[in-house]
């Protein structure tokens, strides 16, 4: 009788009780997995803010630097030329004459096909800085608009807008691309 009694107490689990254990845990990875998308999504999401962001600040503080600059050393010519989305920036540090020209370019096709899903008719552009005689490159990308406008002769308004560069399905507006838009006014030290 004893050997039974120790032969029942050595028994494994029943299948009901893996059963269950199984559905615990089911439901415990379910629940863990759903969490690190739902975090992994909104990771993403700060990432892009983070980015229109930097390029945002980054193209206008590039922009401001050139702007400080216009005017320095030259005379007889307007430190600075606005026509459009086109800024042009004149100084003398190596030349009579520097410049610097910066200017909206439209995304390629090419370019747009890599942008899926791209709200309606929204333009993209790349920012490009050409200093003196030199090929135009590309300062940023994704700018939805930029605008100059002049204050005084010695103060512009600079704006720039920039959209996220992929979609983000938890922001409900512009089809789920989230857009930054920052703006400075800068004063223009040389103006005569």
């Amino acid at each position: 009788m004893k050997n039974l009694r120790t032969l029942k107490q050595q028994n494994g689990f029943t299948v009901l009780e893996v059963l269950i254990a199984g559905v615990i845990t089911a439901i415990i990875v379910a629940s863990v997995f759903s969490f690190y998308t739902k975090m992994n999504l909104q990771s993403e999401a700060q990432f892009d803010v983070s980015e229109m962001q930097q390029l945002c600040r980054t193209s206008l503080y590039d922009i401001r630097k050139s702007l400080l600059q216009a005017g320095f050393k030259i005379s007889g010519q307007a430190p600075y030329e606005i026509k459009g989305d086109t800024l042009a920036v004149y100084y003398s540090e190596t030349k009579p004459v520097d410049s610097i020209l910066y200017f909206l370019r439209e995304f390629t096709d090419a370019e747009y096909a890599k942008v899926p899903n791209r709200p309606g008719n929204t333009k993209l552009y790349k920012l490009m800085k050409k200093v003196n005689s030199l090929e135009p490159v590309i300062y940023a990308d994704f700018i939805t608009s930029i605008a100059y406008t002049i204050v005084s002769p010695d103060e512009i308004n600079v704006g720039i807008t920039v959209m996220a560069a992929r979609k983000d399905d938890s922001y409900k507006a512009n089809s789920g691309f989230r857009l930054y838009t920052i703006s400075d006014k800068i004063n223009v030290r040389n103006v005569q």
